[in-house]
């Protein structure tokens, strides 16, 4: 039970930091967003040009050689969703592609990893970068 009720308490508070995130990106604040979307990847322990500059095999080795590490590859992919809104919203749709295209490969393997709302959540927002990204 108390770790049942630490897992939501963590969702939540993801759901709280990207919340705040589109707020600024809708809000035209997307410098303040690009800011904090680089601190809390770093929070996470990547840096956001690096996870950016990786393909996606790479990425997926750097989180979790040999096993993923699951909850870290979903903080990771929701942030790089963010910065693919932030970027699009910027105009710069190349950089909004990386993002989605990592983020979506963090997500598809960590998805099968994680507990039944973070799973849940994974699919929403897998959902989500496939309905608004033409190369997906």
């Amino acid at each position: 039970m108390e770790r049942r009720d630490y897992l939501l308490r963590q969702i939540e508070a993801l759901g709280r930091i990207l919340s705040r995130l589109r707020e600024l990106i809708v809000g035209g604040a997307t410098a303040e967003a690009d800011s904090q979307i680089r601190e809390e990847m770093r929070n996470v322990g990547l840096d956001l040009a690096m996870a950016n500059a990786l393909d996606s095999a790479t990425l997926l080795m750097l989180l979790g050689s040999p096993v993923l590490d699951a909850r870290r590859a979903f903080a990771a992919a929701t942030l790089l969703h963010m910065d693919a809104l932030r970027a699009r919203a910027d105009g710069d749709e190349s950089r909004a592609a990386r993002s989605v295209t990592n983020a979506l490969a963090l997500l598809q393997a960590a998805k099968p990893l994680l507990d039944g709302e973070r799973a849940d959540l994974a699919t929403k927002i897998i959902d989500e970068l496939r309905a608004t990204s033409p190369a997906t």
